[in-house]
Formats: structure tokens, C-alpha cells, sequence
């Protein structure tokens, strides 16, 4: 869960737009049907996400349709995982993505180059792990066993 996490922070530093004004955001009921259909993992929380965030979902939301599918596919994925966190785990999210903000351009812009060595590292890791025999460990048999 923590990998996942923390991909989903760089995700949201990477597509993140500047902060947007404070005026108020629509709630749900206010989204076009398109909009609705995009933000669709969002829908139960949408009305309880600040102004300023969902502004930026909504951005997110217009650049959506352009994006490759593979990205979209990634975008959907990452509104999903969002959803299924705790309160404490955004929270925890959000102070890390803060951090990541605060980071001077240079090392910001490496974070995804390190992400996906790390991600790679992992892969050849796991391929390299030896595996378990298949079926796990073999269960003794009731029938060969001796009555007591």
C-alpha cells in the first residue's frame, strides 16, 4: 500500500497544475454528464473534497479526453486508489505531496526517473526471487492417515 501511495503522490506531482483560485468549485450535481462520467471514482467524496482540489480534478477532467488511453487507464487507476485510502492516509499523501512541491525543479523533475528505477529494480527482484512449488506445501491426506 505504501508503494502504491507513494506512486500516487508522484502521479499527482507530475499532473498537477499551479493551485487555483479560491472561488467555489461545483458540487456534483453541478458536472456536465462528461465530466461525471470521467470523475466517476470520485462521486461518493466529490462533495466533501475542498474547492481548490476538486478545481483540479476538473482540469484534470478537460485534459482528460486527449490524453493516450494508456494514460487514462493510469488516471482512472489512481482516482480508484485515492478513494480506498483512509482520511489519515490522504492526509499522509497530501503532506508528502507538499514536501515533493517543495523540492527546487532539478530534483523534482528526476523523481519520475527514479520512481521508474525503482519500480524496475523490483521487477528484476521479483523475477529473481525464487518461487514457492506450486500448490503451496502439500497438505496431509485424511485418507493415509492413521485413526486414533
Amino acid at each position: 500500500m505504501a508503494k502504491a501511495l507513494l506512486g500516487l503522490i508522484l502521479w499527482l506531482c507530475i499532473i498537477s497544475p499551479a493551485s487555483a483560485a479560491d472561488t467555489k468549485a461545483p458540487s456534483w450535481g453541478e458536472l456536465t454528464p462528461a465530466q461525471k462520467e470521467i470523475l466517476a471514482p470520485l462521486e461518493q467524496d466529490w462533495n466533501n473534497i475542498d474547492p481548490q482540489r476538486r478545481k483540479k480534478w476538473l482540469k484534470m477532467a478537460e485534459r482528460y479526453p486527449e490524453m493516450p488511453p494508456e494514460k487514462q487507464q493510469r488516471v482512472r487507476s489512481r482516482m480508484r486508489q485515492w478513494v480506498e485510502l483512509t482520511p489519515e492516509q490522504r492526509e499522509q499523501a497530501r503532506q508528502r505531496y507538499k514536501r515533493m512541491e517543495q523540492l527546487p525543479p532539478e530534483k523534482r523533475q528526476q523523481l519520475p526517473k527514479k520512481w521508474n528505477q525503482y519500480q524496475e529494480e523490483r521487477e528484476r527482484q521479483s523475477r529473481s526471487a525464487p518461487k514457492p512449488p506450486a500448490g503451496g506445501p502439500a497438505a496431509p491426506n485424511a485418507m493415509t492417515q492413521p485413526a486414533h
